[in-house]
């Protein structure tokens, strides 16, 4: 158990890191249409690998809430660091409290000089002052204009229409004040690409009517976003796979942007969303029709049927019509009296058609359109990195940021969960130790939770897969045999050494909640025990919860022994000295096991039953220990409740009934008061902070699905008396910082109330699993080998 768990870190790291690759190379290779025409198409490829990557670790993330999809691909595009510009002053400031950085030329001429006004894109979510960077530059340095990028809030923080205020602002703002940077007011240009293209247009609009500011000199759009009508356009259909913006991606950006559901993407793209009143008004504006012809000859396909309206997809969708968010339909009183305007569109591009629309217009109402396509461009192609060197830089940076964040975030996260969520007692022994242990089993599932989530393992295989890979050696005084008994896999340690008489015979059965635990898991604690009290030990490799539920496990282990028993002279074990035995889960089944076999003339009678802070009830999760310990590692109190109804129906549901109490009728309750209670607890265990609970109600459905808990097979406390008085000596383990502590203290009362013999050593400074981790090198507990001592001089006392 010692450094597998570090191999698990370690390891499940590179997996996560790994499958989102592989995962991303799929989708780049066989979910997008590279045009042969496309400029520089194997770069193009490889950008959209980057981004589908960025992606695919975002959302993995977020499934596992630790880091919003949206922050995670803002942290990794955040832009190239900059240096020094010896061409331009850059300085940081504000406008009206809206974030801006300013470009100035260093050399300043005679006259005033124009000023650009550049929103960036990013679909109002991404993007940032410093992603622009260079872009920016670039315009100031050569068009010798004084630029002001606008660092506009982004959504979701800041909803939809704040990014539209902000630039706004900020324009105004400037168009004040611009001859304190040395611009001339009436060569104030605005400028954005894609969806800063939208603001740009939306900001020119909203400015038509000003009579208190200049007019604006100009506006760039630069592959704009326009429109939200029509999504079945030629350059939309023509272009539906082409990165770097599909046209999924592009209306589910938009719902995002707005804060909507995803879930009626496929009504938008029909076109549902468009109640006939306003289709046939925005006819006049966003049709095929007005599209050149030469743009419709490569795959282009009329729509011949009518969407069906959808008022629901209307009502969520309404703010999309709005002239903010989609400039092309704002009335032609207001496009009449925009600025000269430059519009850049690209071949290769979902949104090309919406500035060809938009041009039509503008140049319908006699504005100045000078228009710029790129015949090989893509979305994007601008503002992507200008250098060879900086595709391999930014490469260079998200292989790094991604594996050094993953690490960073997996760690930190189960740090702040172990800190956020557990309690480690001051008696506890070796808390430290104890809270790494916790911390690395968290990050382990943590991995398991990130390839469940990609669709590669589920959680559970992963870290069974993860707590099984150690593999110890021969052992020099063992013989150790793989078998099955019964068609249950076993495991048999044997000593060595020859022994003039029979050996006792110890059926082990392994902990972990019956969902977890392997016959590797207990390898060394089952060799341990062999060795140390020279027995014969055979554990059992039982079907796991929740792909076999109750009571798979019991009835394997049980057939296990009663094969074991019939068959001891094979083993040269005395069948008047049989033992079982098992940790938590596993001391649930022993004991289920011994009173099975308790009734039973036709095998001979168990010599005892050892019980390691075995889990033996499920109608009460308010006892003293469930209280004081619910947050003590390795087991929480969710988690006792989590495993035992894996183990009885495969799922957790009802957990929050059982936790409180109200799964069972409250009759039933009473009726097993005389072996559930608090008041059976002694005094000394009540007096960390515990509170009795209330008695509440259930309703039929949820007892419906966990009434087999009150099968003593499943929860043994809850045997009749005429069982318990038959079972054989007993050793109960019981740890002061357990949830199951007090299972084990009301087991005992019954025992000894019935007579019974019964051993009992309780660890104070004692946490559950600590047995398990009595000798894990860096991550042994002194008190795991005290309680273990003992086991083994129980059994010698046999």
């Amino acid at each position: 158990m010692e450094s597998f768990y570090a191999l698990a870190l370690i390891a499940g790291i590179l997996v996560a890191f790994v499958f989102p690759v592989l995962i991303a190379t799929y989708h780049n290779t066989f979910k997008v249409e590279i045009p042969p025409d496309v400029d520089q198409p194997s770069k193009l490829r490889l950008y959209h690998w980057v981004y589908t990557l960025m992606e695919v670790l975002a959302k993995n993330l977020e499934s596992l809430g630790i880091l919003e999809e949206h922050i995670l691909i803002r942290l990794i595009s955040d832009g190239l660091p900059t240096c020094r510009d010896s061409k331009l002053f850059i300085k940081d400031l504000h406008f009206d409290e809206v974030p801006v950085r300013i470009y100035l030329p260093r050399v300043r001429t005679a006259s005033k000089q124009r000023g650009v006004i550049f929103f960036h894109g990013g679909c109002g979510m991404f993007g940032n002052i410093r992603s622009y960077e260079r872009t920016c530059r670039y315009i100031a340095r050569k068009s010798d204009s004084v630029v002001v990028s606008v660092g506009y809030r982004l959504a979701p923080e800041h909803p939809y229409p704040t990014q539209f205020e902000d630039c706004l602002t900020a324009t105004i703002h400037f168009m004040r004040t611009a001859q304190d940077y040395g611009v001339d007011p009436s060569r104030i240009i605005i400028c954005g690409d894609s969806s800063g293209g939208t603001l740009t247009a939306a900001v020119a609009q909203a400015l038509v009517n000003r009579r208190d500011l200049p007019k604006l000199r100009a506006q760039i759009l630069i592959y704009p976003y326009l429109q939200c009508v029509d999504f079945n356009l030629p350059s939309y259909q023509q272009n539906k796979g082409v990165p770097i913006l599909l046209k999924e991606r592009t209306v589910a950006l938009g719902l995002r942007y707005l804060n909507k559901d995803l879930s009626v993407i496929e009504a938008v793209f029909k076109g549902c969303h468009i109640p006939e009143d306003l289709q046939l008004k925005y006819q006049k504006w966003v049709s095929p029709d007005y599209i050149p012809h030469e743009f419709k000859t490569r795959g282009y396909k009329p729509s011949t049927t009518h969407p069906l309206f959808s008022e629901e997809v209307y009502t969520l969708i309404k703010p999309m019509l709005d002239p903010v968010f989609s400039p092309l339909l704002a009335e032609d009183s207001v496009i009449a009296r925009l600025p000269e305007t430059f519009i850049l569109t690209c071949e290769f591009d979902v949104l090309r058609d919406d500035g060809l629309l938009y041009k039509k217009r503008l140049e319908d109402h006699g504005i100045k359109v000078t228009w710029c396509h790129l015949q090989e461009g893509f979305h994007g192609t601008v503002t992507l990195p200008l250098s060879k060197m900086a595709v391999i830089y930014t490469l260079l940076v998200l292989f790094l940021a991604v594996f050094v964040a993953g690490f960073i975030l997996l760690v930190m996260g189960a740090i702040n969960f172990d800190f956020s969520n557990s309690e480690i007692p001051p008696g506890v022994n070796q808390p430290v130790k104890l809270r790494i242990l916790h911390i690395i089993l968290i990050s382990t599932a943590v991995v398991g939770k990130i390839l469940e989530n990609i669709g590669i393992c589920s959680q559970v295989s992963f870290v069974r897969y993860m707590q099984s890979r150690k593999t110890l050696g021969l052992d020099p005084k063992l013989f150790i045999k793989d078998l099955c008994f019964e068609k249950v896999p076993v495991r048999i340690y044997q000593p060595k050494v020859p022994s003039a008489s029979q050996r006792r015979g110890v059926m082990f059965f392994h902990g972990g909640g019956w969902v977890f635990g392997s016959l590797e898991t207990h390898e060394k604690l089952c060799r341990s025990i062999a060795r140390e009290s020279e027995s014969v030990v055979v554990s059992v490799g039982y079907r796991l919860a929740p792909e076999h539920k109750y009571p798979a496990a019991y009835e394997d282990c049980l057939n296990a022994t009663i094969h074991f028993m019939k068959n001891t002279e094979h083993y040269s074990v005395d069948p008047a000295n049989v033992i079982v035995c098992g940790d938590s889960a596993g001391g649930n089944l022993a004991a289920a096991v011994s009173q099975t076999l308790a009734g039973r003339s036709d095998l001979p009678k168990l010599r005892a039953q050892i019980l390691i802070y075995p889990g033996l009830q499920a109608l009460d999760f308010n006892l003293p220990s469930y209280q004081q310990n619910r947050g003590v590692p390795l087991l929480f109190r969710e988690r006792a409740a989590f495993y035992v109804l894996q183990y009885l129906n495969g799922d957790a549901l009802h957990m929050q009934e059982v936790l409180e109490g109200s799964h069972i009728p409250i009759d039933i309750i009473l009726n097993y008061r005389k072996w559930v209670s608090p008041d059976n607890i002694p005094e000394k265990f009540k007096v960390r902070g515990y509170k009795p609970h209330v008695l509440l109600d259930c309703t039929t459905e949820v007892y419906e699905t966990v009434k087999r808990f009150c099968e003593p097979n499943l929860c043994p406390l809850l045997a009749e008396d005429a069982i318990v008085h038959q079972l054989p000596e007993s050793f109960i383990l019981t740890c002061e910082y357990d949830v199951l502590r007090d299972d084990g203290l009301l087991y005992k009362k019954r025992l000894e109330d019935n007579g019974v013999r019964v051993t009992w050593y309780h660890l104070e400074d004692g946490f559950h699993g600590v047995i398990n981790s009595f000798n894990s090198d860096w991550l042994s507990f002194s008190s795991g080998k005290r309680g273990l001592d003992n086991i083994v001089n129980f059994l010698k006392s046999l």
